[in-house]
């Protein structure tokens, strides 16, 4: 009887019928060890590798966890008896060697979130092979709490070493901080690379570049490899220039070419997450919507940490800030490495005032990517907010220092300079945004923050040129909205009004374009500027200006308290990069800006 119903169960697990192997295999172990007469050390540990990675099959990852361990000591038995019977079994079924047993162990041990102990079991294994070492590496980088970013390094690079085209590993490999350089060299001396792969030096130059804050250049880098290999329009490499581009805060453009990944795959969610923000920054909400309506059919049973991360993005655009950070934490909770998440996440803090704890989260962050700008621009902004204007300091010159290529670094410490009452700090603040502009003429913060410093030194029709030029080519609603008030301060009522209109025409829900048209007429009647347009030219994108009351924030066109943080930095004239709450006044010493510290970053730029 044993032998009949061993093959039964030898042929449901050959077909792949698991479900109905766990209940035979169940009760052939359970005869073996009631009838040791009939059992035999072979059969018995067969019929556990059948009903261990059966229950492995069909996901109950406890039971197969316990049952694979106890296949591995039976094992160790059989191997003691040096039995022909095992090198057998494992000729037929490669699943059944012990690296691939402990494999399996080690996922069950992860999918029940006992991280530690998938690692102990993968580092028990003497001979592993790059499977082990990948998933090794995977969860050390994750969830290795303590573990060095070498040692995480070395399991990538055993990975590589096998296996040269894991080009997973060559990024991971770059993000932890290994130099561009040492990687192409491993990869292109690694025994089994194979021929004409001469695009693979262009895909490493790229990573290097995106993780090492040179995003414009990593884009230009993909795009020619784009253009110029037989991989032209490949989803990954679509996603990769979209990718780049939004670091380096070009949302237009960012857009496109995530917007083009999305159309190769609807569910690439490296796509997908960073679209969602695009979206939010140029104002397309119901483009957002579209893009998560294909979720809402999806059971939460599916939904991974990005899924979450999607819901958070649109409740949030939608104002429901509660909801969103529920769907935060959810997000969070699943993937701790979330980075979009956590940048939501301190938005968040901090539109709720929790300024301490988005401070929190943002550093979190910073360790997990500082490649991305948006993290030292939320810690620059709630030091500001907490009047902690030393950290301040240190932070932006951090991210000079960091995003020496990006005109937003140079931006932010422009503006927030610009805020302070030191006429020196006020001085410096020209030379940064000049600096920002000679990277990008074009810069949006960039220009209004320029065009309000010449409005500060009393040269408002430098301003006005300044603002026309830029909206002549690049069009957008706060631009035209901020020119017209310059216009009407220089009584050119008729000017300012085509210019409200237009910016009306880009977005006719606008409210300070409707409440500049409002002033106009005032104006219109009393024969002079009103009061509204002169107060709006005078604080222009940088609301607040002089210092003279730290206490309060800019907060343009009835946007809610969130978008002092980190929205619409690269379409708001207003919350001009973080630089919108005001400095506090010179007597208080112990928050003022060190003169010495940013004048040494000012003769930096000089050199």
């Amino acid at each position: 009887m044993e032998n009949a119903l061993f093959s039964n169960i030898k042929k449901l697990y050959d077909h792949g019928l698991y479900e109905c192997v766990i209940p035979s295999a169940s009760l052939l172990c359970t005869l073996l060890q009631n009838d040791r007469n009939v059992a035999t050390l072979e059969m018995e540990y067969q019929a556990m590798l059948y009903l261990s990675n059966a229950n492995y099959k069909q996901h109950n990852y406890r039971t197969a966890c316990n049952q694979l361990e106890a296949v591995v000591l039976q094992r160790k038995a059989m191997l003691r008896f040096k039995s022909s019977y095992l090198t057998a079994i494992e000729s037929s079924y490669p699943q059944f060697q012990d690296a691939e047993l402990r494999y399996k162990i080690a996922v069950c041990y992860r999918e029940l979130g006992e991280y530690n102990m998938a690692m102990s079991t993968l580092q028990a294994v003497k001979t592993r092979t790059p499977r082990l070492n990948m998933l090794l590496a995977r969860l050390m980088h994750h969830h290795g709490r303590g573990v060095s970013k070498k040692e995480i390094a070395l399991a990538f690079k055993d990975v590589l070493r096998e296996c040269p085209m894991s080009l997973t590993s060559i990024e991971a490999l770059i993000e932890l901080g290994i130099d561009g350089s040492e990687v192409h060299s491993m990869v292109v001396n690694a025994a089994a690379l194979p021929k004409n792969i001469e695009w693979l030096s262009s895909w490493i130059k790229g990573h290097a570049q995106m993780y090492g804050c040179k995003h414009r250049e990593a884009a230009q880098t993909f795009q020619q490899l784009n253009d110029t290999s037989p991989f032209r329009q490949n989803e990954h490499l679509l996603t990769k220039i979209g990718q780049c581009m939004y670091y380096y805060g070009n949302f237009i453009r960012s857009e496109q070419y995530l917007a083009m990944a999305i159309m190769h795959n609807p569910h690439n969610l490296n796509a997908l997450c960073p679209l969602a923000v695009v979206y939010e920054f140029n104002k397309k909400k119901l483009e957002q919507g579209k893009l998560i309506a294909p979720l809402e059919i999806r059971t939460t049973g599916e939904f991974s940490s990005s899924h979450w991360f999607l819901h958070a993005q649109l409740s949030y655009m939608n104002s429901k800030y509660d909801r969103s950070l529920i769907f935060t934490e959810r997000a969070l909770a699943m993937d701790a490495r979330n980075i979009e998440a956590l940048l939501l996440r301190g938005r968040l803090f901090g539109g709720l005032g929790r300024h301490k704890d988005a401070i929190d989260v943002f550093r979190s962050a910073r360790c997990l990517a500082p490649y991305r700008f948006e993290v030292y621009k939320g810690l620059v902004a709630c030091f500001i907010r907490l009047k902690w204007l030393k950290e301040a300091q240190t932070m932006c010159a951090l991210a000079v220092r960091h995003f020496r290529t990006s005109p937003r670094s140079y931006t932010m410490f422009g503006g927030t300079l610009f805020h302070l009452a030191n006429p020196g700090a006020k001085k410096s603040a020209r030379k940064f945004v000049e600096k920002a502009l000679q990277i990008d003429e074009h810069y949006a913060p960039g220009i209004a923050l320029m065009a309000s410093i010449y409005q500060d030194e009393g040269d408002t029709q430098e301003a006005i040129v300044l603002l026309r030029k830029q909206v002549a080519n690049h069009p957008h609603p706060k631009l035209f909205a901020m020119l017209a008030e310059l216009l009407s301060v220089d009584k050119d009522l008729d000017a300012a009004l085509h210019y409200y209109t237009l910016a009306l025409r880009l977005d006719p829900t606008f409210q300070r374009a409707l409440d500049g048209i409002n002033s106009l007429t005032k104006a219109a009647r009393t024969g002079k500027p009103s009061d509204k347009a002169s107060e709006s030219a005078s604080s222009s994108s940088v609301a607040a200006g002089d210092g003279s009351n730290p206490g309060t924030m800019s907060r343009p066109c009835t946007t809610p308290n969130h978008e002092w943080l980190l929205d619409c930095d690269e379409a708001s004239t207003e919350a001009l990069e973080l630089s919108s709450p005001a400095g506090p006044p010179d007597d208080v010493e112990s928050d003022a800006f060190s003169e010495p510290f940013w004048q040494d970053v000012d003769g930096e730029l000089t050199n």
